[in-house]
């Protein structure tokens, strides 16, 4: 199981050359690493485990109920929830009532492990596609630099191309900062979407799940409970996944009529996720608003100059700042991207020298315009 788990890692692996920024990586990192665990153990668990453990009082047991309940569907009636466990109803979700048109029908434990798969793919998507854009242009622009153990002269020499191309191809790489910012869009729409996606997959009931969650909780009547006893009618945890729900099986009886049998179904997995689904919600709910402030900076920057000076002169603080303005008048939001990612990959002293001396060319060369 641990091996397994460790595994999903080298999927997930960082480069060394970064390419984008922190709150884009929380995607295709952090998420999909959540995402690609919890398939796991939820595979894992399903294997070893009865997903569903269901029996009919009174009656010889049957032993297919299980595959069953599990292929057809099991239901709970959702006033049942409401009602006060022990003295009106067995258990929450559960009482007498006959009438299908209150049934509530759960076809989600069937496809929770597809779901899960497919939304690491979706997350990790944008990943995929900015690195498809990039085209390892950081990396080829950084790779000969970044080892300080190379003879001076050698590392002098890699250091002159790189500044002969950013002169060269300065004030060109609106394209290149165009590609990332459609991926980051991508990235917010992606998460909004799910939320979208997981609320009409549990039939509308997820979307404001944790909230509900957080009132349930922090409500009165939960933590001050009467007689000592927590209240958990109207539960949102167990309206949605319910530990007990009901299933009903039908087989020929006596003079061949059809007999209909009530079922009682334990359904064990729906510990795992509720427990799931609720971080999955509050995490999902912390990224996109992390992702739409990310954007809302992406924007402040490609209108702001003297915001991108500030950005540049915040990180590498070795540079200075009259050789980042100069950078900046001469140059666009693209410019100012490949030169942030560059600083994050190379030695900051380097740095320092490879800003100077690119500020200096530029300036000469309008000058002389």
């Amino acid at each position: 199981m641990n091996h397994i788990v460790r595994s999903t890692g080298t999927i997930i692996h960082v480069d060394d050359t970064k390419i984008d920024y922190e709150i884009f990586r929380l995607h295709y990192t952090f998420t999909v690493g959540f995402l690609l665990t919890f398939f796991v153990v939820f595979i894992t668990v399903q294997i070893f485990n009865d997903s569903i453990v269901c029996e009919v009082s009174g009656i010889r047991k049957i032993t297919s109920i299980n595959s069953y309940c599990w292929i057809h569907s099991t239901y709970v009636v959702p006033k049942a929830f409401y009602k006060e466990v022990s003295n009106e109803v067995p258990h929450p979700g559960i009482d007498n009532t006959q009438n299908p048109e209150e049934f509530f029908y759960l076809t989600y434990y069937q496809w929770i492990y597809f779901m899960l798969f497919f939304q690491a793919v979706f997350f990790y998507l944008p990943r995929w596609i900015w690195k498809y854009w990039e085209g390892g242009k950081i990396k080829k622009l950084t790779k000969d630099i970044r080892n300080l153990l190379l003879p001076e002269k050698e590392l002098n020499e890699k250091c002159l191309a790189l500044i002969r191309y950013l002169v060269k191809s300065w004030s060109t790489h609106n394209a290149y900062a165009r590609q990332y910012f459609i991926c980051e869009l991508l990235s917010l729409i992606n998460v909004v979407l799910q939320f979208l996606l997981l609320d009409l997959f549990f039939d509308g009931r997820f979307i404001n799940f944790g909230s509900k969650i957080f009132q349930f909780y922090t409500s009165e009547e939960y933590i001050n409970p009467v007689n000592g006893t927590h209240n958990i009618k109207g539960n949102p945890m167990l309206m949605l996944f319910p530990r007990v729900t009901k299933c009903i099986f039908r087989e020929h009886g006596k003079g061949s009529t059809i007999e209909v049998k009530d079922v009682l179904c334990v359904m064990t997995l729906n510990v795992f996720n509720e427990k799931i689904y609720l971080f999955l919600w509050f995490w999902f709910f912390v990224l996109a608003i992390l992702t739409f402030l990310s954007l809302v900076l992406d924007i402040l920057l490609i209108v702001s100059p003297a915001m991108r000076v500030q950005a540049l002169k915040s990180r590498f603080y070795l540079v200075d700042q009259r050789d980042f303005i100069q950078l900046i008048k001469k140059g666009s939001f693209g410019d100012w991207l490949v030169i942030d990612l560059i600083g994050r990959n190379i030695d900051h002293v380097m740095y320092k020298d490879l800003v100077t001396e690119v500020a200096k060319i530029l300036t000469d060369r309008y000058k002389n315009l």
